[in-house]
């Protein structure tokens, strides 16, 4: 390991203390709370009392909400339960190659109505998940910049 490398690893993790301090990520899955934080700031979000909440991640006007995170090399995304929630959000993250709208800075966003997402048969492992050809392009939603 270079000192690059172990100065870029110590500085990484005083990175996820600082955010933990600021309250922006809850646990040390890291980028699936950044994604909770960006929707909680973004569609007022309202986070489940436990990080742990089975089959969804809060809630927005009393209905119960699945956030997901697609940001890098993925070429899908795991909707998790729908009978689990009413709104599944999807946030992709600058480089995630799920983007169709490349050209649009920082994350952008779809959300889903849970009945929709009921109606995407599942994988054979029971799965249900998106391509980028099969995101439905009408809920793509803004997500004003950070």
């Amino acid at each position: 390991m270079t000192k690059q490398q172990s100065q870029a690893i110590d500085q990484f993790f005083a990175v996820v203390e600082r955010l933990k301090d600021l309250k922006v990520i809850r646990s040390d899955k890291y980028l699936g709370d950044i994604a909770e934080f960006v929707c909680k700031d973004q569609f007022a979000l309202k986070l489940a009392v436990s990080g742990r909440q089975p089959g969804f991640d809060g809630y927005i006007d009393e209905k119960r909400v699945q956030v997901k995170f697609a940001g890098g090399s993925s070429t899908t995304i795991d909707c998790g339960d729908p009978d689990q929630y009413e709104v599944l959000l999807l946030l992709l993250g600058p480089r995630s190659v799920l983007r169709s709208e490349p050209a649009l800075k920082g994350f952008i966003a779809y959300r889903i109505p849970g009945d929709v997402v009921k109606k995407k048969p599942p994988h054979k492992d029971g799965k249900r998940r998106y391509t980028k050809s099969q995101l439905p392009s009408e809920y793509l939603v803004h997500v004003r910049s950070l």
